[in-house]
């Protein structure tokens, strides 16, 4: 269907459940400024399930009304059944949260959407791990899998051009909506006196994000440290108990979903990445944002792009030995604010709802 205005009039945003993840949030929070600049928002979900429900209210939103798991045949089975729904509400384009919701996309188009898709990449496609055999494979799934969508969205230009060069076609950059409309610097922070110091590391509890490091580096940093773990997952069983063998149980808050990191970023010495991979690790903009340095492994391309000045942060092998080193030297500084607001102004969420926006009122207007 094209829009009789050539705009994006009315948009259909496909997510699998609520979950906490970043993604879904992110999705969601854009859905709604779009819906606050006059267009139409119909959220399609495989169920209503999950912690991020919250963020949609005042948003359509249709379910499959099934229970589903986050099992790759409860997504194509969704994937399915979401190819009629979104047929049925006829909107001008669908957008896809990321990397994770392509099989159901897959199965949308095998079951004969054909609607314009545009779909944000949440994830590197490029993951060291894999190897260069299960690389070449991932890459040639990707390719097919999105040659169809109308448009790709990265979330830097260093993301966009890793993703041109494996996908062989343009990759539009948007920065993520990370911060408020009514950020305009870091507060001022009063570093504290306390002999107790405080790391913050923020994410879903899954191998991806290897918290079990974290963990590592807080035995390797001794007594004085302590560590606030925000965020829920599979995972948290296991490492409650890596923590325990650590010996370092009562030094680590397990704080769950948070609605906002902000309070704990605020009491932060510095902030902990310890994953194996990112796309856009959106908690270190979080950081720079409250005026916290960030200690990171080499996780995503985009990371040099993001510690762009010195003061930012700096980046550390994966291991216990250098991370705790790295959080030594830059516990106790503070990022330069005249140098990240050029960096972070472009982070607030009216900035890239517009460029969205934009986006998807050219994809309409191509037809």
């Amino acid at each position: 269907m094209t829009s009789i205005d050539g705009r994006a009039a009315h948009i259909a945003l496909v997510l699998h459940d609520f979950s906490g993840g970043g993604s879904e949030r992110i999705a969601i929070r854009l859905a709604q400024r779009w819906a606050e600049a006059g267009r139409r928002i119909t959220i399609v979900a495989g169920t209503e399930a999950g912690v991020a429900r919250a963020l949609a209210d005042g948003l359509a939103v249709v379910e499959f009304r099934r229970a589903l798991t986050r099992d790759i045949p409860d997504r194509l089975r969704f994937g399915h059944a979401a190819a009629g729904m979104v047929a049925s509400l006829a909107p001008d384009v669908v957008v896809s949260p990321g990397n994770w919701h392509v099989p159901a996309f897959s199965a949308m188009r095998l079951a004969g959407m054909r609607l314009p898709v545009v779909a944000k990449i949440s994830n590197p496609i490029r993951v060291a791990e894999r190897g260069p055999p299960g690389q070449r494979l991932l890459n040639a799934w990707f390719a097919r899998a999105t040659r169809h969508y109308a448009a790709l969205v990265a979330m830097s230009p260093a993301l966009a051009a890793e993703a041109e060069a494996v996908l062989g076609r343009r990759v539009a950059t948007v920065a993520e909506p990370n911060l408020s409309d009514d950020w305009t610097g870091a507060p001022p922070r009063t570093l504290a006196s306390s002999a107790t110091r405080t790391l913050v590391a923020a994410g879903r509890l899954m191998p991806q994000k290897d918290f079990g490091l974290a963990f590592e580096t807080l035995a390797a940093l001794g007594p004085e440290w302590r560590l606030d773990l925000l965020g829920d997952g599979r995972e948290r069983g296991r490492l409650e108990a890596r923590a325990a063998a650590l010996g370092v149980a009562d030094r680590v808050t397990f704080a769950g979903h948070v609605s906002s990191v902000a309070p704990y970023l605020a009491r932060a010495d510095a902030l902990l990445c310890t994953s194996r991979y990112e796309g856009y690790p959106a908690v270190l903009i979080e950081a720079l944002a409250a005026g916290v340095p960030v200690v990171t492994t080499p996780c995503s391309p985009a990371v040099p792009e993001i510690l762009c000045h010195p003061s930012f942060g700096r980046v550390a092998a994966p291991t216990a030995a250098a991370l705790s080193a790295t959080v030594r030297a830059v516990a106790g500084t503070v990022p330069d604010s005249s140098a990240s607001s050029a960096l972070l102004l472009q982070h607030r969420i009216g900035h890239s709802a517009a460029a969205w926006l934009t986006l998807l009122d050219r994809v309409v207007a191509d037809g």
